[in-house]
């Protein structure tokens, strides 16, 4: 990790000189998931599990001060080490994002807006990345965002139609104070057209959809697998946290919904995570089913995928040893717990009747 830290240092000093005027001549871009985002080499983010090594460099003081700014956006060189001894670098802007966390966080998550990257030595191409952040410093905050990442990993298992996420330790470096340097987790999340394409699929944005329009299968997946993990925070209506795909599979009709942003869910567990005030529940770690009424034979097929899923899911989690054991052991008891209480596949049908919507 030391010579890491040594190379990459050196890499950001013999760029400094430049950084300016190079940054400078960086362009905006539409702030669009859509945008075509690809690798800018055989260098690639999310086909591999190791943690990837990066450095932004840019003004983070002034990041901080003006977070809550929708518009205001930075130059900033990103470092992304592909090996101990070589890296590529790229000049790029970025831009703080989220509602909630732009507010209430010290540090924000990140756009990486990226363009003309058509270089050998560059990291992407053209288009945006989204970057979670660590929200504030401590060892609590450095749990959540592993246990969120964990959650996309998990996701990834029960379905394709999920993002694929890359962990990341990086290393912030103020312009004005480049030997000040601080290292935290984050993870990159593949971009909306990535997901698209590698499922043959388009993305669709259409403010009058509802659960009513996505594909029964496809919806009863995404409703259970957001209530084995406690996660209230998403509406297709509103397309909140959710994204809509359509399949160019012609036995499939109907949208493919895609969760994501799982920081209020009740495995992850966050402090400052709230359940929705329209939802009768006192804590996110209390489940509440969100879906649609769904029949119970097609409950029943889902819930047995997940149980054939379930000791693939508590491996995952186990093997992850970056999070401490004990986060680990409640992690597992979480998503236990669910399998526990639904042994009888009549109790879970029972529950979600209970609060299904019946014209979503």
């Amino acid at each position: 990790m030391k010579t890491l830290k040594y190379i990459l240092l050196a890499t950001i000093v013999l760029g400094m000189a430049s950084f300016s005027q190079a940054s400078a001549a960086v362009s905006k871009s539409k702030d669009k998931d859509s945008l075509n985002i690809e690798p800018a080499s055989q260098f690639s983010f999310f086909n591999a599990e190791d943690v990837l090594e990066m450095t932004l460099m840019f003004d983070v003081r002034e990041f901080q001060k003006t977070k809550l700014d929708p518009d205001k956006s930075f130059d900033a060189k990103l470092t992304v080490m592909t090996s101990e001894n070589d890296s590529l670098s790229q000049d790029i802007k970025i831009k703080a994002r989220g509602k909630m966390r732009r507010k209430y966080c010290s540090f924000p998550p990140i756009c990486l807006k990226i363009k003309d990257g058509k270089g050998s030595q560059s990291v992407f191409e053209t288009g945006n990345l989204k970057l979670v952040t660590h929200c504030s410093p401590g060892v609590n905050f450095e749990n959540y965002i592993l246990k969120e990442y964990l959650v996309y990993k998990l996701y990834n298992q029960v379905t394709p139609y999920s993002f694929k996420a890359r962990l990341v330790r990086v290393n912030y470096v103020d312009v004005n104070r480049p030997k000040a340097i601080y290292t935290e987790y984050g993870f990159l999340i593949e971009n909306t057209d990535h997901l698209a394409s590698r499922n043959n699929a388009s993305v669709v944005e259409n403010p009058n959809i509802s659960q009513n329009n996505m594909n029964d299968y496809e919806m009863a997946r995404v409703a259970l697998f957001n209530y084995m993990i406690g996660n209230t925070d998403w509406s297709v209506q509103s397309q909140h946290n959710i994204k809509v795909l359509k399949t160019n599979d012609p036995t499939i009709n109907k949208g493919i919904p895609v969760s994501y942003d799982f920081d209020y869910s009740g495995f992850v567990n966050s402090s400052y995570a709230s359940p929705n005030e329209k939802i009768p529940i006192d804590d996110v770690t209390e489940r509440y089913f969100q879906g649609t009424c769904f029949s119970e034979a097609l409950l029943k097929q889902v819930f047995d995928e997940f149980q054939q899923e379930q000791p693939m899911l508590i491996q995952t989690i186990e093997t992850f040893n970056l999070l401490p054991k004990a986060q680990r052991k409640m992690a597992e008891s979480y998503v236990n717990n669910f399998f526990k209480k639904y042994r009888k596949e009549n109790v879970l049908i029972s529950d979600i009747n209970r609060t299904c919507l019946r014209n979503p």
